[in-house]
């Protein structure tokens, strides 16, 4: 007799769940399976699934991926990573070669809602952006939508990734252990009342600080008779505790604990070397980033339809600090210190009531409260002398802001030829000054064609009341989010989409998507302005404009025998104006990568051994250069632009850098080749083990990161210098081993 004591989500999207057991006709249920819902025990003889039909919520521009799949990914430094995983699908580029940014069909990466079971986070990076803050070994599944969003996701105007949790085993303890290069995972499952309570607990942190320590202490010893000191520290650390139970009613709840953090310190000292703690000069950068929340979940059936019930807390926060010393004339010295901290702290409530309506016709309604508390910054200098004690300037810039929201949607499936969603979503923001009203209509249409093909439409249009801006080339967690206020206007972005999908004998489908994305009230810094320019209120250092992107996104997958693949292939074009940037004219975006593919391929060469290689190619980011120098005022320049300009006294200038427009340079074509071999093992019956071995880049392709300018001597006797460009690169091949241990 087996038991069947839950079912595990089938789609994303909802779906059909068709189950036949011995000596009974097979039954279907489409009920709406949401993420982690229980269903009344029954007995059954046998179960075989036999399938997955999805009915009215097969959306154009959304996707589904488990966590098995994020775990058979190639690796950086052997740590899996989610968003890794999603930058292989098309029309999504990663920015930097190895970060996690994710830039979705033309947008940027504040434009991404990360909901971890329901709490958003925004500070979803480690090590600068090399990892997402993630536990794969925790995740069930993760929804991606980046087309025709339902009618319950907003706050974004790019994606929503939705990550799924697994659920606690509520009958046996189960754990995953995993080490490797620079951190160790430990993902632990057990029942706390067999049958109704389970918790689970997801660790991990770096020993990049422990394994450096050394190596930094050799380095100093060597240069203490020089009176010099370097200053180096890195670590992170996640924890995610996960509680579900059952009530007497068989409702499902659980509550959730995130906790994610960095630190970093950078620097160098100078000191006396006959007293190392005489410190006469001192420049460090210190910086710490992270992310804290809490949801609690309550599902409830009842006779008309399924209630949800959310209650979150969740804060951002990052620290940015510069500390330069001077006392090179041992007579006191002059300390400067320049600190940023932003941070978000929301606290919402979500309902939800989903019902059946009639056969092929259900509804989903809900409401949802917001609070934010931004902190913007709060940019502060402090100067420091002896002689004069310390004089600190700052400048605070809070804004707190309500956002209440409702939406509904309907699903229908006529006859299963049509099938298809309607929704709105009713945004309400209330700040100090100003409140806005913005309704968001979802429409998405799926017509079921003849041999196993479809065409499908969708319409979404978005609203998000923040943006964080960015005055480097890529973000960091110290940039800060700014609210819509009275000076700006909230972030509107109406999304088209057609697509087409067929499917092929031998597991093999084909889908192309053509889409347009329309954005207005985009915001960005002034030309020579950022966050730490003091004396400016945070609206003067802004500018406001509007966006456009548009292209192709192609997905073949397919398996014949041992072998499976995924190919991706997105064209894309990408463009941003701004009155107060490149004079008004429109330029395009940082990431205009025109062509990208990947292309996945994974081999189980046996029941113990699978090969997976990965393959990337994507045009080269836009960057802005000066190409040529023009001839300052009285200064002879006979041979512009090639040769620099001479002095009246016949010394080198370099004269004055000419840009010709914004991101008006193009760097060369990035490409990469990422494999990794896995190695499956079993210790007894309880214990199973696996080796990872990867290389990532293993042609030791060096990907420009960007590009600088600078001169060469054209004779040895002669003043004038020509131009030099140079690309900086980052990644070279890196290898990379990890340990899994399942118990």
């Amino acid at each position: 007799m087996k038991m069947l004591t839950s079912i595990k989500r089938v789609s994303a999207l909802g779906g059909i769940l068709l189950i036949s057991y011995s000596l009974y006709p097979q039954s279907a249920d489409n009920k709406k399976v949401l993420s982690d819902s229980l269903i009344q025990s029954r007995e059954l003889d046998e179960v075989i699934v036999k399938g997955v039909r999805v009915i009215g919520k097969d959306r154009i521009g959304a996707m589904s991926i488990s966590g098995i799949e994020i775990n058979k990914q190639p690796v950086l430094f052997g740590e899996h990573d989610v968003i890794k995983a999603l930058q292989t699908t098309a029309g999504v580029v990663s920015g930097t070669e190895g970060f996690a940014g994710l830039y979705v069909r033309g947008g940027e990466t504040d434009q991404n809602l990360y909901l971890l079971d329901g709490l958003p986070l925004l500070n979803v990076y480690h090590f600068g952006g090399l990892f997402s803050t993630f536990s794969t070994y925790s995740i069930d599944n993760v929804d991606f939508y980046k087309g025709a969003f339902p009618s319950l996701f907003g706050e974004r105007v790019s994606s929503i990734v939705n990550i799924g949790l697994k659920r606690p085993d509520y009958n046996k303890t189960t754990g995953i252990f995993s080490i490797g290069l620079i951190s160790g995972q430990l993902y632990f499952s057990t029942p706390i009342k067999k049958g109704k309570s389970a918790l689970s607990i997801a660790l991990r942190r770096t020993w990049f600080d422990v394994l450096s320590a050394p190596v930094l202490a050799i380095i100093n010893s060597s240069k203490k008779s020089e009176g010099k000191k370097s200053i180096f520290q890195y670590n992170f650390t996640d924890m995610l505790i996960k509680f579900s139970a059952m009530d007497r009613r068989g409702n499902d709840m659980s509550l959730l604990l995130f906790y994610g953090k960095d630190n970093f310190k950078l620097g160098d000292e100078r000191f006396d070397p006959d007293n190392s703690k005489l410190v006469y000069q001192k420049d460090i950068n210190k910086m710490s980033w992270g992310n804290w929340g809490a949801a609690f979940t309550y599902r409830l059936s009842t006779p008309i339809g399924d209630i949800k019930i959310q209650p979150f807390v969740s804060k951002a926060f990052s620290t940015d600090s510069q500390e330069n010393m001077d006392d090179s004339d041992h007579t006191g010295g002059l300390t400067a210190l320049t600190k940023i901290n932003p941070s978000v702290l929301q606290i919402g409530m979500r309902e939800m009531l989903s019902f059946p309506i009639i056969n092929g016709l259900e509804g989903e309604v809900g409401l949802q409260q917001i609070w934010y508390d931004y902190n913007l910054g709060n940019p502060s200098v402090s100067y420091s002398e002896d002689s004069l004690g310390t004089t600190t300037y700052s400048f605070p810039n809070h804004s707190k802001n309500v956002l209440l929201l409702g939406f509904g949607e309907f699903y229908w499936n006529i006859a299963n030829c049509v099938q298809g969603a309607v929704g709105l979503r009713v945004n309400h923001y209330i700040s100090r000054y100003i409140k806005h009203w913005n309704l968001d209509p979802r429409l998405n249409i799926k017509i079921n064609l003849p041999y196993k093909s479809s065409l499908s439409i969708g319409y979404s249009r978005m609203t998000q009341y923040a943006q964080q801006v960015s005055s480097n080339y890529m973000y960091l967690p110290s940039d800060a989010w700014f609210p819509t206020a009275s000076y700006n206007k909230p972030l509107l972005c109406d999304i088209y989409s057609i697509g087409y999908f067929k499917r092929f004998k031998h597991a093999f489908n084909i889908k192309a998507e053509l889409w347009w994305k329309n954005m207005r009230n985009l915001t960005e810094y002034k030309t020579n302005t950022r966050i730490t320019t003091t004396m400016l209120p945070w609206y003067e250092k802004m500018t406001f404009g509007k966006g456009c992107a548009y292209g192709l996104d192609l997905e073949m997958v397919g398996s014949f025998k041992s072998l499976h693949w995924n190919v991706a292939y997105g064209l894309m074009w990408n463009w941003r104006q701004f009155n107060d940037i490149n004079s008004g004219k429109r330029y395009p975006a940082k990431f205009d990568n025109r062509n990208k593919f990947d292309i996945t391929i994974g081999w189980n060469i046996n029941d113990k051994i699978e090969l997976t290689g990965q393959w990337e190619y994507m045009t080269g980011n836009r960057a802005t250069l000066s190409l040529y120098n023009v001839a300052p005022p009285d200064v002879a320049f006979p041979d512009a632009p090639f040769v620099s300009p001479l002095d009246p006294d016949g010394g080198r200038q370099d004269g004055i850098d000419y840009y010709e427009g914004r991101n008006n340079v193009q760097l060369p074509a990035f490409h990469r080749l990422n494999l990794n071999l896995s190695f499956k093992g079993r210790i007894n019956n309880r214990l199973t083990y696996q080796w990872d071995f990867g290389l990532y880049n293993a042609y030791c392709r060096m990907n420009p990161f960007t590009v600088i300018k600078s001169y060469v001597n054209t004779e040895w006797d002669n003043n004038g210098e020509y131009r030099k460009f140079k690309t900086l690169s980052l990644i070279p091949i890196l290898p990379s081993v990890s340990y899994t241990l399942n118990f």
